[in-house]
């Protein structure tokens, strides 16, 4: 499958390093944005809502085929099929920076807005928030 990420799983980041770097059954494809815009915020932690539609999500593109790791990745994310509540992975359109179009999963947060805005829709350049 692929899955796009726009915050601490993106290569670098900490949870990245807890639970991606060195290990097998997945692959990065590229860096990314969302074809549509939504709006993201944050609070130690990014979250991206599907409203209001602010502006399009940067993130990163992996293509993961080991099970052991979705479901990893769904238990860190809260993510529980059916439910939408906390993080729910959905699939959504994104465009990657070489112009190919394709879907992805993307942790959609379906709690409470709270925190800051970050406008950028890049929770890596959420300092620089403009």
């Amino acid at each position: 499958m692929h899955l796009f990420v726009y915050g601490t799983l993106r290569r670098g980041q900490s949870n990245y390093q807890r639970l991606l770097d060195g290990k097998e059954g997945f692959e990065f494809v590229g860096s990314a944005t969302t074809a549509n815009k939504y709006t993201m915020s944050s609070s130690g932690i990014p979250f991206v809502h599907k409203q209001p539609e602010m502006s399009l999500i940067r993130g990163e593109v992996f293509m993961v085929w080991d099970n052991k790791l979705i479901k990893s990745l769904d238990s860190l994310e809260g993510h529980q099929d059916g439910e939408r509540q906390g993080y729910h992975r959905e699939m959504t359109p994104v465009r990657l920076d070489n112009g190919v179009d394709m879907l992805a999963w993307l942790y959609f947060y379906y709690g409470v807005h709270h925190g800051s805005i970050v406008q950028s829709g890049d929770w890596l350049n959420r300092k620089n928030n403009k």
